[in-house]
C-alpha cells in the first residue's frame, strides 16, 4: 500500500515529475499524526509524507480513504486536500474537498476536485485554478491531463492580472477567454481557440486562433503588442513588430511601419551575443519621396533608409574593441519616422589596449552633419586617430611621470586635410603640508608637428589654415595650492577653501597657419577654471603667464549640502587672436565664473553656473537647473542665457527655459507634462509634450501628444499623438 500513495502525489502535480516518480517501485511512507512544521522538515527527499486526521483502509475493495486535513508530501511537492479515495483494484484516484497542489518553484493548483484513472498519470479536473509563481492565473470549469503532460482546459480564462480570493466574481483588468486552452508542455505554450479578449469583463475582440508563451517562457518567437500613433507628415502610423527567438544568443525584431499618408516602411533588430562579445543592427528601408532635391541633391523618389550598428568585443586579458555605424540615406528621414533626433551621426572603430601603466588606442572616426546647413563634403573624418600614454611608479615627491603621443589625421572629401602629431612628458607631484596645505607641483613640455593641404577648403573659414608644414613646441610649469579651513558646529560642517594657481607659460604658441580643429567650442566654467590648458583640445594653445585665484566653500548637514565656488584668472598678455571676445578669456583678465549646488534631502536639487562680464559685471551666461518634489509630485525646470555676442555656429545668443513634471496621481496613475519655450524678443515655443500613463501587473497603457513648431526641409510642425499598450505575457 506504499506504491499508491507515491504515485498519487506525482500525479497531481501537473509537471513532468510523475515520469520519473512512477519508476520508484517503493518509497518509504510515514503516517503521521504530528504538527506540519514536522513534516516540513523532513530531510529524507525520498519518503512521502502522509498526515490526515483519519485514515482507513476497506478490505472489501481494497480502498484507501483518507479524511481531514489530508497532506502528502514529496520532494518539495505538497498536496492538501479534505477527503482522498484510492482504489487499488480499479486503479482510480480521487480527492475532493478543496484540493491543493504545491509545487516546488511556488505554482499552485486549486481544484473542488480531481479523478485519475489507468497510469494515473492522465485524468480529469473540475473547477481547475492554477495560480503560477508570477501571479497569473489559468480557471476553467472542467480540465483534463494527458500521458504526455500536455493538458487541455474547457471554458478557460487566462489573466496575468491579480485577483482577490475572497472576491471571485470581480473581473480582472483584461483577460482571454476561449472555448478550449491546450497547455503543450514540451512547447511552453498556451493554444487558445475561439478566444476573446476582454477589457473589465467587455469583450474588445475575437480570434479564431491565439497562443502565446506560457509565463515560464523569458523570450519566444510571437507578436508583440502594435504601437499607433499619428503625426503631421504621415498621417496615422502603426507598427506592427514581430519577435523572433533565433536562439539562446540571438534574436531579432521585424517591425512593418505603416502610414496613411506615405508608403510603408520595414523595420528591423537583430542582436547577437557571441561569447566574447555582443553586437546589433537597426535599420529600415522605405520606397517613397524624398525631401526637395534641389535642397538635398538626391532624387525626389527613390529607396530610403537607415542602418545602425554597435557592439563590444574582448581579445584577450588586454585588448578591447568598440565599434558603431550610422548611416541614413537622407537628413530627415530619421526624425521623420521617429527613428532618432540626432543632428550628427557618428560612424567609429575603437581599439584599445590595457598594459599594467600603459594605454594604446587606434580609433577611426566618420561624421555626417543632418542640419540644413551641413556640408557633407567639408566635414572632417579622423582616420585616423592614436593615443599611447605611460604612467611611471611615483618618485620625486611622490610624483609621477606621464609619456603621451596622440596623432590624428583629419580628411575631408571635398576640402582641408590635416594630419597632427603631438608628443609630451609631464611630471606631477602632490604634497600635503603640515598645516594642512595642499600644493600639486606640474612641469609639462610638448611639441607638435602639422601638415595641411587644401586649407583655404573648409567648413568654416575662421578657423582655417595654411597650406604646408607647422611645428611648435610649448612649455609649461605650474604650481596649485589649497587650503581649506574647517569647521565642524555638531551635526553641520562648514568648509572654506582658497585656491590660487600660478603658471609660468612662454607666450606665442599658436603660430599662423595652424587650423583649429578640436578646439572651436570654447566657454569658460568653473568646472575649467583651474585647467592648465583650459582650451578642450590640442590646436589651440593658451599662452602666456597667469594667476588663477578663487574660493571654494562648502556646508554639509543631515539633511543639506551646499557648494560654491567663484573665482577669476588674470594673464601677463592678451590672447584676443586666439580667444573670440565673449568666452571669457580674450582679455588679460578673466570674466567671473562660479556655481552653486544645492540638495536638500531628497526632495530639492539645485545647481547654477554663471559667467559674468570682468568689467561691467553684466551676466554674460545664466544657466540654472532644478529639480524638487517627492515621489507624488516632481518638477525639473531649466533656464539658460547666454549674452555673449559669439557669431560660430551653435554659440549665439540665446535664452530659453525647459519645463518637465510628473505627477504619480495614484498608485497605477501617472501625468507628466514639459516645454521648451524660447524667451527674449524672438522668442518663440520650440517643443511642447503631455502624457498619461497607467501601469500595473499586468497592463501598460500610454497616451502621449507632443506638438513641435520646428521644421525642417520635409518635417512639418505640427502636432504628433502616440497610443502604445504593453500586456504582460503578451508583448
Amino acid at each position: 500500500m506504499i506504491r499508491p500513495c507515491s504515485v498519487i502525489l506525482a500525479t497531481l502535480l501537473c509537471t513532468t515529475a510523475p515520469i520519473a516518480l512512477a519508476q520508484q517501485e517503493a518509497l518509504p511512507v510515514k503516517q503521521q499524526h504530528a504538527p506540519l512544521d514536522i513534516i516540513e522538515a523532513d530531510q529524507d527527499r525520498n519518503a512521502v509524507v502522509f498526515y490526515a486526521d483519519q485514515s482507513s483502509v476497506d478490505p472489501n475493495s481494497d480502498e484507501i480513504i483518507a479524511r481531514g486535513n489530508v497532506v502528502l508530501i514529496h520532494d518539495g511537492y505538497r498536496l492538501e486536500t479534505q477527503l482522498l479515495r484510492y482504489n487499488d483494484i480499479t486503479g482510480i484516484a480521487e480527492a475532493e474537498g478543496g484540493v491543493k497542489i504545491t509545487n516546488p518553484d511556488g505554482t499552485v493548483l486549486k481544484a473542488t476536485s480531481v479523478r485519475l484513472s489507468g497510469t494515473l498519470r492522465a485524468g480529469v479536473i473540475e473547477n481547475a485554478r492554477l495560480i503560477l509563481r508570477d501571479g497569473s492565473r489559468v480557471a476553467a470549469n472542467r480540465g483534463e491531463r494527458f500521458d504526455n503532460g500536455n493538458s487541455e482546459l474547457r471554458e478557460a480564462v487566462f489573466s496575468p492580472c491579480p485577483v482577490c480570493d475572497d472576491k471571485p466574481q470581480k473581473k480582472p483588468l483584461w483577460q482571454i477567454k476561449a472555448l478550449k486552452v491546450v497547455h503543450r508542455q514540451d512547447k511552453k505554450r498556451l493554444y487558445y481557440d475561439n478566444a476573446f479578449f476582454e477589457i473589465l469583463g467587455v469583450p474588445v475582440f475575437w480570434l479564431p486562433y491565439l497562443s502565446h508563451p506560457d509565463p515560464r517562457v523569458e523570450r519566444a518567437s510571437g507578436l508583440l503588442v502594435p504601437e499607433i500613433r499619428s503625426r503631421q507628415e504621415l498621417g496615422i502610423v502603426v507598427e506592427l513588430p514581430y519577435h523572433l527567438a533565433l536562439s539562446p544568443s540571438m534574436d531579432a525584431t521585424i517591425t512593418p511601419i505603416l502610414t496613411t499618408k506615405e508608403t510603408p516602411v520595414l523595420a528591423a533588430n537583430f542582436r547577437h551575443h557571441v561569447g566574447s562579445g555582443f553586437y546589433q543592427l537597426d535599420g529600415s528601408i522605405n520606397y517613397g519621396d524624398q525631401p526637395s532635391e534641389s535642397v538635398t541633391g538626391i532624387p525626389d523618389s527613390g529607396f530610403r533608409g537607415h542602418v545602425f550598428s554597435e557592439g563590444r568585443f574582448v581579445h584577450g586579458k588586454s585588448w578591447q574593441s568598440t565599434y558603431q555605424a550610422q548611416m541614413v540615406s537622407d537628413d530627415t528621414y530619421l526624425r521623420l519616422y521617429d527613428f532618432s533626433d540626432d543632428d550628427t551621426l557618428i560612424s567609429s572603430y575603437n581599439l584599445e589596449g590595457f598594459y599594467d601603466r600603459t594605454y594604446l588606442s587606434a580609433e577611426l572616426i566618420g561624421f555626417r552633419g543632418l542640419r540644413l546647413e551641413d556640408m557633407g563634403g567639408l566635414t572632417a573624418q579622423a582616420l585616423p586617430s592614436i593615443e599611447m600614454s605611460y604612467v611611471t611608479d611615483p618618485g620625486f615627491l611622490g610624483g609621477t611621470v606621464e609619456a603621451r603621443f596622440n596623432s590624428v589625421q583629419l580628411v575631408r572629401f571635398s576640402g582641408a586635410d590635416t594630419a597632427r602629431a603631438t608628443t609630451s612628458l609631464q611630471w606631477q607631484a602632490p604634497v600635503t603640508t603640515s598645516l594642512g596645505q595642499r600644493i600639486v607641483f606640474d612641469a609639462f613640455l610638448r611639441s607638435d608637428l602639422y601638415h595641411m593641404q587644401d586649407a583655404d577648403i573648409t567648413d568654416d573659414p575662421v578657423f582655417a589654415g595654411v597650406n604646408g608644414t607647422k611645428a611648435r613646441a610649448m612649455a609649461r610649469a605650474s604650481a596649485t595650492a589649497s587650503w581649506p579651513f574647517v569647521k565642524d558646529m555638531g551635526a553641520a560642517s562648514q568648509t572654506i577653501e582658497p585656491i590660487i594657481q600660478i603658471a609660468a607659460i612662454p607666450e606665442g604658441g599658436n603660430p599662423r597657419g595652424i587650423a583649429n580643429e578640436d578646439s572651436r567650442a570654447f566657454e569658460l566654467t568653473s568646472a575649467n577654471l583651474f585647467s592648465l590648458n583650459r582650451a578642450p583640445g590640442f590646436d589651440t594653445w593658451e599662452g602666456g603667464s597667469r594667476a588663477t585665484y578663487g574660493v571654494r566653500y562648502r556646508l554639509d548637514m543631515s539633511d543639506i549640502a551646499l557648494a560654491a565656488m567663484a573665482g577669476q584668472s588674470y594673464r601677463t598678455t592678451r590672447l584676443n587672436d586666439v580667444f573670440p571676445e565673449g568666452t571669457g578669456i580674450a582679455d588679460k583678465r578673466s570674466d567671473l565664473v562660479g556655481s552653486v549646488d544645492l540638495s536638500v534631502q531628497d526632495w530639492l536639487n539645485f545647481s547654477y553656473q554663471f559667467q559674468l562680464d570682468k568689467d561691467s559685471m553684466d551676466p554674460r551666461r545664466h544657466e540654472f537647473v532644478s529639480t524638487f518634489g517627492t515621489d507624488v509630485f516632481r518638477v525639473n525646470m531649466g533656464y539658460l542665457r547666454i549674452d555673449r555676442d559669439l557669431a560660430f555656429a551653435g554659440r549665439t545668443n540665446r535664452e530659453e527655459i525647459r519645463f518637465d513634471a510628473t505627477l504619480n496621481a495614484t498608485e497605477n496613475w501617472r501625468v507628466y507634462g514639459g516645454l521648451v519655450h524660447g524667451l527674449g524678443r524672438d522668442a518663440r515655443p520650440v517643443e511642447y509634450e503631455t502624457g498619461l500613463l497607467y501601469q500595473n501587473e499586468c497592463l501598460e497603457l500610454g497616451l502621449r501628444i507632443r506638438k513641435r513648431f520646428t521644421e525642417d526641409r520635409d518635417i512639418e510642425r505640427g502636432t504628433s499623438i502616440g497610443l502604445r499598450i504593453r500586456l504582460r505575457h503578451l508583448g
